[in-house]
């Protein structure tokens, strides 16, 4: 992660630093062909994904047009690959968590804390629990049911 330059002030490294560099881990994983190779494969990205839910549509259409660029090692749509992965709930925001759980899934999302560290959540599952829009099924699915599937308990 890139310390230097214009990273260096306002803790960009952790606030947008971060988040960038899990974005790049999905988008090589899928477009390096990772969960083609390995189908049975479980990941949890950090940061609720970082941007990548919010910038799927990009990814994918980049994918389509410059495939040249971006279809070197799979063929696939990037977009084939939502349910193959998992993230953590990490975002610290009601419509960041509704649109990760939209575009990730509500079974592909599962509670994140970052604790010990200073962008954790103070209390854990706080957010889930303040969506007015779950359900208390979504809500304890979120909280531990996801992260029991993927742990395989």
């Amino acid at each position: 992660m890139q310390t230097d330059g214009r990273m260096s002030k306002y803790w960009l490294p952790w606030l947008a630093g971060m988040p960038s560099e899990t974005t790049i881990a999905i988008c090589c994983m899928i477009m390096g062909g990772i969960f083609e190779t390995f189908p049975k494969l479980r990941v949890c990205f950090a940061h609720g994904g970082g941007s990548f839910p919010f910038t799927l549509g990009r990814i994918s259409h980049g994918f389509k047009v410059r495939p040249d660029l971006c279809a070197l090692d799979n063929k696939a749509d990037p977009k084939k690959y939502l349910g193959s992965f998992y993230t953590d709930s990490l975002v610290h925001d009601p419509r960041a968590l509704k649109l990760l759980v939209d575009v990730i899934g509500e079974n592909k999302v599962m509670l994140g804390t970052d604790y010990p560290f200073p962008l954790g959540e103070q209390e854990p599952g706080k957010l889930i629990d303040s969506m007015e829009e779950f359900d208390e099924d979504l809500k304890d699915q979120l909280k531990f049911g996801n992260a029991l599937t993927f742990l395989n308990l």
